[in-house]
C-alpha cells in the first residue's frame, strides 16, 4: 500500500491514530483469549493448548502467542491491565516483566510505576523493588556447536542463550553483564587480572574490565569530545574554517552530549550515539566552524540537514562515492574539465577535490550544467588559497 496523497503531517497523525487503534484492537484481543480459554473453545477445535490454538488457529507466531497468552492470563488476575493497554501505559513487553512481581497487595503501587516506562526502565524499577545477589565473575569455555541438521521449521526451537539479556539489572547499583569472547580477548583479559592483582589480589574481572573502560573512554572522549585532563583555553583560531578541540569540547559541552535537533513540537531528539558535529550553515555554503555556527547531531539528523541543504541525491552520490573511493567522478563537465586544469598546474589531487566539491555545493544542478569552466576555476582557486 502506497500513501503518496498524504502530507507530511497527515501521514504522522494517521499513524498515530493506528497505533491507537492497534492498542484497542490488542487489548480486545487479549479480553477474547480470556474468554477462550474460560470457556475451553480451544479444545472443542481440536487443539490441546491455547498455545496450539493461537499458533494453528488464529496463525500467530510463537513468541507472538507466548506474549499474548501470558498477558492475557494476567489480566484474567487483574482486568484492570487491558484498560492501562488500551491507553498505552503497559506494553505486552513490560507484562511479561511484572507478571511474576504482582500480587493483590502490589499491584496499584507497582503498576502505577511502571506505566509509561520502556522495557530497560522496568527491569531496574523491579531490580531496586527486589534485589539480586552479584553474580560470580568467570570465563567459561563454550563448546564448539555440531552442525545442525535440516529440520522442519516447525522443530527448530531458537537457542535459550540467543534470547538472554548482555546487560541485566540486579539491584540499584548493580548489574550482570554477559557476552562471549574470542579466544584472544580471554588471553588479554588473564594477562590483565595478572598484571593488576597487586591491586586487585582476586583477581576480580570486574575491576580489570572497568579500568580498561575508564582508559578506553579517557582516549574516545579526548577523540570524540576534544576533552583533555587539563584543558587549556587557546586563543581565538586566525582561520575560521578550522575546527580546533577547544571548540569541539566546548560544542560538546554546550549540548550536553546529545543530539540537538527539535521538532515542531519541542521534542528533542534523544540520542546520545553516533554523534556527529554538524554545521548550522555547511561549509559549501560559506559557514564557518565557529562555535556558533556548529551544534551537535546525530548521524540520521545530520544527514537529514544536509538532504534539506544539498538534496537527497547528491548526499547519497557522495555517500557512495566515499564508500568507493575508486568510483569518484564528476558529475558536470564543467568541474572535470576545471579540475584537470588545477591537477597540471600542481596542486595535490586530494585539495582539487575537495575544493571543487566546494563549489559544485554552492551552486544547483541546473546550473552546474551550463555554468562556465572558468567561473569554476576561479571559485576552486578562492577554495584553494
Amino acid at each position: 500500500m502506497r500513501l503518496p496523497h498524504l502530507s507530511d503531517e497527515q501521514l504522522l497523525d494517521s499513524l498515530k491514530t493506528l497505533c491507537g487503534q492497534g492498542r484497542v484492537v490488542l487489548a480486545r484481543l487479549l479480553a477474547h483469549l480470556v474468554e477462550v480459554e474460560e470457556r475451553r473453545l480451544h479444545l472443542e477445535v481440536a487443539c490441546p493448548s491455547m498455545f496450539q490454538f493461537c499458533v494453528q488457529r488464529l496463525g500467530m507466531s510463537e513468541d507472538e502467542a507466548c506474549r499474548r497468552i501470558h498477558a492475557a492470563r494476567l489480566a484474567r488476575r487483574f482486568p484492570d491491565l487491558l484498560v492501562r493497554i488500551e491507553q498505552g501505559d503497559l506494553t505486552l513487553s513490560t507484562m511479561a516483566l511484572l507478571q511474576d512481581a504482582l500480587t493483590e497487595a502490589s499491584y496499584e503501587e507497582l503498576v502505577e510505576a511502571a506505566a509509561g516506562k520502556t522495557k530497560a526502565e522496568v527491569q531496574a524499577l523491579l531490580a531496586k523493588r527486589s534485589p539480586k545477589p552479584d553474580v560470580p565473575a568467570a570465563i567459561t569455555t563454550i563448546p564448539m556447536q555440531p552442525a545442525i541438521p535440516t529440520l522442519d521449521v516447525a522443530q527448530v526451537q531458537a537457542p535459550a542463550a540467543a534470547a538472554g539479556l548482555q546487560l541485566v539489572p540486579l539491584s540499584e547499583t548493580r548489574h550482570k553483564v554477559q557476552f562471549t569472547a574470542s579466544d584472544e580477548l580471554r588471553k588479554k583479559l588473564e594477562r590483565a587480572q595478572d598484571l593488576t592483582r597487586h591491586a586487585n589480589a582476586q583477581g576480580d574481572l570486574a575491576v580489570v574490565v572497568e579500568r580498561a573502560v575508564d582508559l578506553l573512554l579517557e582516549k574516545l572522549e579526548k577523540q570524540r569530545l576534544g576533552k583533555a585532563s587539563r584543558p587549556r583555553r587557546s586563543p581565538e583560531d586566525s582561520d575560521p574554517q578550522r575546527l580546533s578541540r577547544a571548540t569541539r569540547r566546548a560544542v560538546f559541552e554546550r549540548d550536553g552530549e546529545r543530539c540537538t535537533f527539535t521538532d515542531a513540537d519541542g521534542h528533542r531528539c534523544p540520542a546520545t550515539t553516533w554523534l556527529e558535529l554538524d554545521h548550522v550553515i555547511a561549509r559549501a555554503r560559506g559557514g564557518t566552524s565557529e562555535l556558533a555556527n556548529l551544534r551537535v547531531r546525530c548521524r540520521a539528523h545530520n544527514r537529514l540537514h544536509a538532504e534539506q541543504t544539498f538534496g537527497k541525491e547528491h548526499v547519497e552520490r557522495k555517500i557512495r562515492e566515499r564508500r568507493h573511493p575508486r568510483q569518484r567522478g564528476y558529475a558536470y563537465e564543467s568541474c572535470a574539465l576545471a579540475a584537470s586544469g588545477l591537477v597540471n598546474l600542481g596542486f595535490r589531487r586530494a585539495d582539487v577535490r575537495r575544493a571543487v566539491d566546494v563549489v559544485s555545493m554552492r551552486h544547483p544542478a541546473e546550473v552546474l550544467t551550463t555554468i562556465p569552466v572558468q567561473d569554476v576555476l576561479r571559485e576552486a582557486l578562492a577554495v584553494l588559497m
